[in-house]
């Protein structure tokens, strides 16, 4: 798990926030927001070999499925930022879903060079 700064942790939380409050606005379905003003949290993403898992910070249904992961400006390299993102990316291949890594906006650049780097499928927003 990823430790945060309070300010990091109080971005994240708002960040997650504006995202899950941006989707029904744009009337997503079952939108799942892992923050305290929202009651209903995402389903666990687990590995099939390991039994391992992780929770996405949102999940939404539109047209399909998708998962999104927040990151701060500290957290984009971090190890256990890798783990989740690739566990993410390949659930999402395997079920025909989106995946959305979500970051401060002059962060941008640096997540799309990441996930390249990573050779991961997905897409990358500023907020």
């Amino acid at each position: 798990m990823v430790v945060r700064t309070d300010l990091s942790q109080s971005s994240h939380d708002r960040m997650i926030k504006q995202l899950a409050e941006q989707l029904i606005s744009k009337k997503f379905r079952d939108v799942r927001a892992d923050h305290p003003d929202f009651p209903e949290k995402p389903a666990r993403i687990t590995m099939r070999k390991t039994g391992s898992g992780q929770v996405p910070d949102v999940t939404a249904t539109g047209i399909q499925m998708v998962l999104f992961e927040v990151e701060t400006d500290d957290t984009i390299h971090d190890p256990h930022t890798k783990e989740q993102w690739e566990l993410f990316a390949s659930y999402a291949d395997r079920h025909m879903a989106d995946f959305w890594v979500v970051v401060p906006k002059a962060s941008r650049d640096e997540a799309v060079e990441r996930m390249t780097k990573l050779g991961l499928n997905a897409k990358v927003m500023g907020i």
